[in-house]
């Protein structure tokens, strides 16, 4: 089969969504020798950034096109550029497709409902603040799929009841951790964290961006709580990009003058995450919501333990290997905070089972399990266009390279 991969979801400051983008393709290009890949980038400079990771992979292939992915021309452009390319399938990793592509069989993953179910975790988010809109398109375009992909039970859940999707039509497909994340040699790491934390004490770590549902500022109230009158003056390390939508974070701890205490990382590359999650002694994910959650999984292969909430789908995810918290309660957080960090018992426990079942979980089994799902598409008939779609499509230009 020819199948597109809709790689503009990859964008320069990696997110959730481009990191799954990115490793599928990178383990397709792996396992899959049988069928090519045309991976669709507008960007020129992070395409070249990333065919030099896969140029070895001689079932991938990049292509460059004018359009972003909201762009109204690349509704019309993408679709006569996929007939023109005659692929046998088009993946889109995100809630989005081109709507006038018919005939070509198509495959979403849908990772989150979000901005549906709680708008007012996303208060300032665009998908947010035109709601009704975003609930059209996810409605229009996981209908016109022929398949939805998913990353939990617990949103297969959503996608059923929110938007009435069948549940034939959804597969759960888990994201996974690289073989990358692992224990490293510990002078090494204490070298690491001398060098970007100017110190080698203990810390906590979070992961992630700052949009009010990843709760960070209920976290900090949280930690403040934790470090007083305490002598071994613990610090929290925050790593993921500002977003200047959300100021609340760094406003916060201004107030409680925790400049000192707490240290925001921007721009950390996946080698150095690693570095910190070995480094850490807790990794913490308090989330109201979360489709999936990563970073818990990526911290138990360091060995490192983990504290989540116990909202969404971290308990699918996490299982036994991590304590639980209330997300709303700021004294369940702390409380979990200050029995992990002083039980040494309790750490190697949650070590040991943070190891085991982080092994559930890798990107190869992510790619044989999408892979699974374009070859159930092999030969069948793609979703028919609805009547008010019905026109001839206008041709338009995509470079290949």
């Amino acid at each position: 089969m020819r199948i597109g991969i809709d790689a503009r979801w990859i964008f320069p400051q990696i997110s959730g969504v481009g990191r799954v983008t990115e490793k599928l393709i990178h383990h397709l290009g792996e396992i899959d020798p049988e069928n090519h890949y045309l991976l669709f980038f507008n960007d020129s400079s992070l395409m070249a950034r990333y065919w030099r990771r896969w140029e070895r992979y001689t079932n991938l292939e990049p292509v460059s096109v004018p359009w972003g992915i909201f762009s109204p021309a690349g509704q019309v452009g993408m679709p006569a550029l996929i007939r023109k390319m005659e692929l046998d399938i088009f993946h889109s990793t995100n809630y989005f497709l081109p709507l006038l592509l018919w005939k070509t069989r198509m495959v979403i993953t849908i990772h989150d409902l979000i901005p549906l179910k709680f708008p007012h975790f996303t208060p300032r988010a665009k998908k947010t603040r035109f709601n009704w809109f975003f609930r059209w398109i996810l409605l229009r375009c996981s209908h016109r799929a022929d398949r939805v992909i998913t990353i939990s039970l617990h949103t297969r859940n959503d996608l059923i009841t929110e938007l009435g999707l069948p549940a034939e039509k959804i597969t759960v497909v888990y994201n996974g951790i690289d073989s990358k994340y692992r224990v490293l040699e510990r002078e090494r790491v204490l070298r690491f964290c001398q060098e970007k934390l100017g110190s080698t004490s203990p810390f906590i770590l979070y992961v992630g961006r700052f949009d009010p549902y990843k709760n960070v500022a209920g976290l900090i109230l949280a930690f403040d709580r934790f470090r007083r009158d305490r002598k071994d003056d613990p610090r929290l390390v925050l790593a993921g990009h500002p977003d200047p939508r959300y100021p609340e974070t760094g406003e916060i701890v201004r107030s409680l003058g925790l400049e000192s205490r707490v240290v925001f990382l921007d721009g950390v590359d996946e080698d150095e995450l690693i570095y910190l999650y070995n480094g850490a002694r807790i990794l913490i994910l308090p989330s109201f919501y979360e489709g999936f959650g990563l970073p818990p999984l990526e911290s138990m292969a360091c060995g490192t333990p983990v504290i989540v909430s116990d909202r969404g789908s971290l308990p699918e995810v996490i299982g036994d290997a991590g304590l639980f918290v209330d997300p709303d309660r700021e004294e369940s957080i702390t409380g979990a905070i200050r029995t992990l960090w002083e039980s040494d018992r309790l750490r190697s426990e949650l070590r040991e089972k943070g190891f085991k079942r982080a092994k559930d979980f890798s990107w190869e089994k992510t790619a044989r399990e999408t892979l699974e799902v374009y070859e159930s598409l092999a030969g069948s008939p793609a979703e028919n266009k609805p009547r008010s779609w019905r026109g001839k499509a206008v041709s338009a230009a995509g470079v290949k390279l």
